[in-house]
């Protein structure tokens, strides 16, 4: 890639675009102008760890990491001047709006064949390659498994009143089993019916509501909530910090699970080495070593099988709720704002 004859911005440029919390991750490459620029949210180990196998298997690769929110309007900005060619772990939501807006071509990659349904998209254009569910857990000290919610449905009942935290709407964990709520309540245009507003204003009168991590935190030290709405991980790592020996429940009506997809962007100049990229990222051998390192559950079921026991049973932990995020993500920020003006 040439900055000057492909439209790209030279590499000086793209530096200073970058905020503070964007970080360019270079290991050891050639000059950009010859690398696949990947957009990603990853955490820090965790694209570095992608960069240094990538490299090892033969893709000359770059990163830019930021936040999903930041690199989401970071793509929109760019459309008619992308500076990317591969996005890579942004949420199902996500996703769906930069299709949407024609950010992405179709590619299906070799691995696509063996996907499940609900992990790729009717056009063959985003894949997901791994997931997390975000689940209803409980402190098994302070309730029993015959009184814990059966489903989400439950938790509007009375003596769930102040056991439970809704987090602020901004945080990806509260607009995913938000969304999870909704897709319960659709009618046949695919808009919230009023039985599903009606329930969020139980749902929220119901809940500890907070709007930072100290005062969510500190819901639960007090001792009054209970029972974690959460991401997986998050729900383990708040055992540990709180000392509070939890249990995962398999909900009636499913489990809300945010998936993290790659895709091509329809502006590359670089399309074969973007298909192999995506075709060597995703395939069942990458992805059970990326379980193996992070403990991250893989969707290939091939990588699935290849991946160490512990990931394979947090895999069967909880069903899947299915959600046409194609359908709502268009529509989830309307409805966000109506809960924060009518709601919350």
């Amino acid at each position: 890639m040439n900055g000057e004859t492909n439209g790209r911005t030279p590499m000086h440029q793209i530096k200073r675009l970058l905020t503070r919390t964007a970080v360019f991750v270079a290991i050891a490459f050639p000059a950009l102008a010859d690398s696949l620029v990947l957009y990603s949210p990853q955490g820090e180990d965790n694209v570095h760890w992608i960069a240094e196998q990538a490299k090892a298997a033969g893709h000359d690769v770059q990163f830019l990491r930021a936040p999903g929110g930041e690199l989401f309007d970071r793509l929109v900005a760019e459309k008619n001047n992308p500076q990317a060619d591969v996005v890579l772990g942004m949420v199902d939501s996500s996703m769906a709006l930069l299709k949407k807006d024609g950010l992405f071509q179709p590619y299906a990659p070799v691995w696509a064949a063996d996907l499940p349904a609900q992990y790729k998209d009717k056009e063959g254009i985003v894949h997901k390659f791994w997931s997390t569910p975000i689940v209803i857990a409980y402190d098994a000290d302070k309730l029993a498994a015959e009184q814990a919610p059966k489903s989400w449905l439950d938790l509007t009942k009375g003596e769930f009143k102040g056991k439970y935290v809704i987090g602020n709407t901004a945080w990806q964990t509260t607009r995913v089993y938000l969304a999870g709520i909704m897709a319960r309540f659709l009618d046949d245009k695919g808009e919230v019916t009023q039985a599903g507003w009606d329930f969020l204003g139980g749902f929220y009168a119901n809940a500890i509501v907070v709007e930072d991590a100290d005062a969510r935190k500190e819901a639960y030290k007090s001792g009054g909530a209970i029972i974690n709405l959460n991401w997986f991980g998050g729900v383990i790592k708040d055992a540990k910090e709180l000392g509070m020996p939890v249990k995962v429940i398999d909900t009636e009506g499913g489990t809300p699970v945010i998936s993290e997809g790659v895709a091509i962007m329809a502006g590359t100049d670089q399309l074969d080495q973007a298909k192999a990229f995506v075709d060597w990222f995703g395939s069942a051998d990458v992805m059970a070593a990326y379980a193996q390192k992070f403990g991250q559950v893989p969707v290939l079921p091939a990588a699935l099988a290849k991946s160490p026991p512990e990931v394979q049973a947090n895999a069967g932990l909880v069903k899947a709720q299915p959600i046409d995020w194609d359908a709502i993500a268009p529509k989830l920020d309307g409805w966000l704002q109506r809960v924060e003006l009518e709601i919350r």
